[in-house]
């Protein structure tokens, strides 16, 4: 499990070895408070936290995980402000909804396999660019290819079969 303490810009105060190497695989040069603190606000999606937010479902390689963020308020009844957002960072089980099974049915290639994962985690097209290490006209790509397969006419259309079973 990683665990980081930052301020409320997410600019880390604390991070232990394991979300060091969850929020930099497979590039740990990155590993700087400042490549943790841009990594953080991508998952989270914000440039600071001000109220409590859902936890963010991400990818780290292949694996997939969730961030929760916590906001630490003062331990007394007081005017102090919160100043510290704790998150923590819990790899997920894999393929929630038997993505293996479904690959077989629709005959996915792995890289139709790899991008409907990241359809599923609710990232854009420049997203799953990024983390497959393709353009994002290659995912387009990917994605029609995934739809013809599925016979469905949208991305929300190939997330909503897979989770009808």
């Amino acid at each position: 499990m990683g665990v980081v303490l930052a301020d409320l810009n997410l600019k880390p105060i604390y991070t232990n070895n394991a979300a060091v190497h969850v929020l930099n695989y497979p590039d740990q040069s990155r590993a700087t408070t400042d490549g943790v603190q841009r990594r953080i606000r991508f998952i989270l999606r914000t440039e600071s936290f001000t109220t409590p937010s859902a936890p963010a479902d991400f990818l780290s390689g292949r694996r997939q995980y969730v961030c929760r963020p916590f906001l630490l308020e003062p331990r007394q009844h007081s005017e102090a402000r919160p100043l510290v957002v704790f998150l923590v960072l819990e790899r997920r089980p894999r393929d929630p909804v038997e993505l293996s099974e479904i690959s077989r049915r629709f005959h996915f290639s792995p890289r139709e396999r790899e991008t409907v994962q990241c359809l599923i985690c609710g990232l854009t097209t420049k997203e799953i660019a990024k983390h497959m290490n393709v353009s994002p006209n290659t995912v387009k790509q990917f994605i029609r290819l995934i739809m013809s397969k599925m016979g469905v006419s949208t991305r929300s259309g190939i997330v909503g079969k897979l989770m009808s079973g």
